[in-house]
């Protein structure tokens, strides 16, 4: 069974919590340069506001894949872990 990263989302349900799993430091992001947690989150739980000059982080749609703690440079995170138990992301693949 094939599956796009878009259509996952049709096989995925939620239990949020609402203690976020992932605390990020904003502040930190201002001096980033790259952002590849806006281009690598596959559920774009992350956006960068240009006029702003602000990243939005939103852990209620978070796949708990952990490509955003691989490929951010700055350690921006003050907490990443999963989700506490009973919380999450549930794939349901049948």
């Amino acid at each position: 069974m094939k599956i796009n990263v878009d259509e996952i989302f049709d096989v995925t349900s939620f239990n949020i919590d609402r203690e976020p799993h992932i605390v990020l430091d904003p502040q930190v992001c201002v001096g980033c340069d790259q952002r590849g947690c806006t281009n690598s989150c596959p559920a774009r739980c992350y956006t960068w506001s240009e006029e702003d000059q602000k990243m939005t982080f939103v852990h209620d749609g978070c796949l708990e894949c952990g490509t955003c703690y691989v490929v951010c440079h700055r350690n921006a995170f003050t907490r990443w872990t999963y989700p506490r138990g009973g919380f999450g992301v549930s794939f349901r693949m049948t």
